[in-house]
């Protein structure tokens, strides 16, 4: 071998070797690119609107939470109970609250209804519908659950499926003037993955097939999915429990018409398969 030719192989693999630190260099500095801007993007701040009639319709209203971790407002012995079962992403649940809200909480105004919240997350399409679910459980331990799920289905119709994003949720909370330290830190728990599977399986026990469903003192609400005609078949049920305690129904009941709502039918299909974001999304974002 001449010494012309072991200079060209050196001058070759020296070649290869900076062509291998200049790859290697590229890919840092993009992968830093990449991650600064996703650090920018994930700390963007996020409109989070809150309803501004929550506050005063939850007013004065005693707040529970039954022993499986389910939020629960109104007198915890009251002879009436009501149970929704309910997804913040499905759209008829979002639909139902909309239109049954206000009746429900006047009904337990009258001091014989209570109302237990079982937060659902596999019911509903709308991306991390279960860190939505447990952001709520987080909020009610500090007492603020009936609002913050106000707000949930409020970003549900304004959002989209952009609704339950990391930074929306948490701008939330910080609205709500909740310890955001000690709701993050619910939020991506143990504790509160828990409550969102007992909610599971509480619905599998009850036979919940669709979401909404709603049970008065132990029996199912029957519907042939139209969410008009379950708004106006729960109140009916609620009403004629209420009157059966002696109690005088709720005067204002609302008028649930075709026009009252869009046609929205009970969510039935149950995706079992849980968005992988959603452990800790209230860490990443967030369809029937």
């Amino acid at each position: 071998m001449t010494r012309r030719t072991v200079e060209r192989r050196k001058e070759r693999e020296q070649e290869k070797k900076r062509s291998r630190q200049m790859t290697i260099l590229i890919s840092v500095i993009a992968f830093a690119v990449v991650a600064g801007f996703l650090i920018v993007v994930l700390n963007l701040p996020a409109e989070a609107p809150l309803p501004a009639e929550s506050a005063a319709l939850y007013a004065d209203l005693e707040r529970t939470t039954t022993d499986q971790g389910f939020p629960r407002i109104g007198n915890p012995d009251a002879p009436v109970s009501v149970i929704e079962y309910s997804s913040f992403g499905c759209p008829g649940c979002q639909a139902l609250h909309d239109l049954a809200m206000d009746g429900l909480i006047e009904r337990v105004r009258t001091g014989a209804v209570n109302l237990t919240f079982v937060p659902l997350y596999s019911f509903g399409s709308l991306t991390n519908r279960e860190g939505a679910a447990r952001a709520a459980v987080c909020a009610d331990e500090q007492g603020k659950f009936w609002e913050y799920h106000d707000a949930l289905f409020s970003w549900h119709i304004l959002y989209a499926n952009q609704a339950f994003t990391a930074n929306r949720m948490r701008a939330g909370a910080e609205a709500l003037g909740l310890d955001v330290g000690a709701w993050q830190s619910c939020a991506t728990d143990a504790r509160s993955q828990t409550v969102i599977n007992d909610a599971e399986n509480a619905a599998r026990l009850q036979n919940i097939t669709s979401t909404p469903s709603i049970v008065v003192n132990g029996t199912i609400v029957a519907t042939s999915g139209s969410i008009d005609e379950l708004a106006t078949n729960t109140f009916d049920a609620i009403d004629r429990a209420i009157a059966a305690v002696g109690v005088t129904p709720a005067e204002a009941t609302p008028e649930v018409t075709t026009e009252a709502t869009p046609e929205v039918t009970a969510e039935a299909t149950s995706d079992t398969t849980a968005p992988v974001e959603a452990t800790v999304e209230v860490t990443a974002e967030a369809t029937p």
